[in-house]
């Protein structure tokens, strides 16, 4: 049993939160957050609080202007633009953590954050577990994780509902329902519904979307996607904050991490302040690293004495896929249409019995970046009536593959400035082509159009560059035992053999990245390493390569 220790915590996201979480519980426990804290610009965050103070009616259009900003179309087919959080990229902007990170054309270079809640600040906010199928195939069983699923949704507001989704992945936790859903989405409920069976049989369930907001309090003004301004949607700064006002917890900003290491039976961090470029190390009886799969890589091979030359992470790759449907809907920019924008249906493609190997594909309703995505003759004036005509049958789909049925990201790290972190290539490997599993999903897709009134825009597919999933880790993986040839692997505590001090706790130290949603597992395995640090099942052994498993 752990007692009067203390924990430094590298990142404020989401696996970083459910660390402090776990720690915090315990008054004996002193935890310090070491993190680079960017933070929403005050003009953005001031006009985001006038709009949550009052209705949509009420509303300024200079505020509003300011929090919807977006991107400007990227002119690439094949490029998803970058996503604005209340008009800002604060949660992308480079301080430090993905400085000297190279890839070729297509390779998604913002691969770690520095926003205070990290990637959670931006994301789509959907939860899932992974399937109990996943962890026959991991070190850790689905009765290890599951009471900390439940931990984590005590903490995260869970809005979905009971559904045929739920056969395979559990709620796990009371929900508070989904609010009402588009026209788009409940014509596509209704058909599965009364085909069910046929559509079953063809390989495709269709579920309603789980999502980590406070659905009870929205009021469908449409911003979800650009960012709520009364802050239904979880972040893992939401946690952070309510930690932090505890007597046993200190977050301390402007801190980019370098090295970590261990002396003795004390773990190091050595930091940079962007404040002042001044150097300082820190120290405590545990570090956990939850800095996200690619920063979290990227401060370890910087670290570790013999670091391999070369690693590979395993992703679960992102391809977009526009639907079309035959029957319209009222036109979604109307005056008097009023929905939430998030994820609202999801389409499960399962191609074994034990839900192992799966596609998901989380569909859309409209939503303002549609329009930026339509070809430019359909964005002018004159082409009103014909955009319209489109927008009331047009849904997106954001679709994933599982790990294994997708190319991995190469990081061929290289020596970075005098002290600092490395520098990385990132790319898929030479030959990557487009991946089978895509195809047969394609296929059963076009097999239930008709029955759901939903078809697949096979021109359009998508495939997303080497990162953009954001659903990739692996790169330290969980392992039994001896980890063996090639790069370095972890014990069920997320220690590397070099240190037993020191626990990777995010995305890099999953074994696997099935198709289903990611943020839910990497939380619920960041807060059973924790717990397992203060329970005594995760000791230590100083003879260090030989940590206890």
């Amino acid at each position: 049993m752990s007692s009067g220790n203390t924990h430094l915590v590298v990142g404020s996201g989401p696996s970083a939160a459910a660390v402090a979480l776990a720690l915090s519980e315990r008054p004996d426990q002193q935890v310090v957050v070491l993190d680079l804290g960017g933070r929403l610009e005050e003009e953005r965050q001031a006009a985001r609080a006038r709009l949550a103070a009052t209705g949509p009616d009420g509303w300024d259009p200079a505020d509003l202007a300011v929090v919807t900003a977006r991107t400007a179309p990227s002119g690439s087919a094949t490029a998803v633009p970058q996503k604005r959080t209340y008009g800002s990229d604060y949660p992308f902007r480079d301080l430090g953590q993905t400085r000297g990170t190279s890839g070729p054309p297509g390779t998604n270079l913002d691969v770690a954050s520095s926003a205070y809640g990290g990637f959670s600040t931006v994301w789509g906010a959907q939860v899932m577990p992974f399937s109990r199928s996943t962890f026959d195939r991991w070190p850790v069983s689905w009765a290890d994780m599951e009471p900390h699923y439940r931990a984590v949704l005590a903490e995260v507001p869970l809005a979905g509902e009971p559904d045929d989704l739920a056969e395979l992945f559990p709620l796990l936790a009371p929900t508070s329902g989904l609010p009402p859903l588009g026209p788009r989405t409940a014509a596509v409920l209704r058909r599965y519904e009364r085909s069910r069976d046929e559509v079953r049989t063809r390989g495709v369930t269709v579920g309603r979307a789980r999502l980590a907001f406070a659905a009870r309090d929205c009021i469908r003004c449409g911003l979800c996607m650009s960012g709520c301004p009364y802050e239904l949607i979880y972040s893992a700064a939401q946690t952070m904050d309510r930690l932090r006002r505890r007597p046993n917890v200190r977050v301390l900003d402007s801190l980019l991490v370098e090295r970590i290491g261990q002396v003795g039976d004390q773990a190091v961090a050595s930091c940079r302040d962007l404040r002042t470029g001044q150097r300082s190390e820190f120290t405590a009886d545990r570090l956990f690293v939850g800095a996200g799969g690619l920063g979290t890589t990227r401060l370890v091979l910087g670290s570790l004495a013999t670091p391999p030359p070369r690693l590979e992470m395993a992703e679960s790759i992102q391809f977009v896929l526009p639907f079309l449907s035959t029957r319209p809907v009222e036109d979604p920019r109307g005056p008097g249409a009023r929905d939430f924008t998030l994820n609202q249906f999801n389409l499960l493609l399962p191609f074994d019995d034990e839900g192992y190997t799966t596609s998901q594909v989380h569909c859309y309703p409209y939503n303002p970046a549609f329009l930026d995505a339509l070809p430019a003759a359909l964005r002018g004036r004159w082409a009103a009536p014909v955009s319209r005509q489109v927008l009331r049958r047009l849904s997106v789909g954001f679709g994933y593959l599982p790990s294994w049925a997708s190319p991995p990201v190469r990081v061929v790290p290289r020596p970075g400035a005098a002290g600092g972190l490395p520098e990385l290539d990132l790319g898929h490997p030479p030959g990557t082509g487009r991946p089978e599993l895509l195809r047969a999903v394609l296929r059963r897709l076009l097999r239930v159009a008709p029955r759901l009134d939903l078809w697949p825009l096979l021109t359009h597919v998508t495939l997303s560059g080497a990162g953009k999933s954001y659903h990739f880790g692996g790169s330290f993986p969980h392992r039994h035992g001896d980890a063996g040839a090639g790069s370095p692997g972890t014990d069920r505590w997320g220690r590397l053999p070099d240190w037993d001090r020191i626990h990777l706790v995010d995305g890099s130290v999953l074994p696997s990245v099935p198709s289903t949603t990611f943020t839910l597992t990497v939380m619920a395995n960041a807060h059973r390493i924790a717990s397992g640090v203060l329970t005594g099942e995760a000791p230590v052994d100083l003879r260090l390569g030989s940590a206890v498993s």
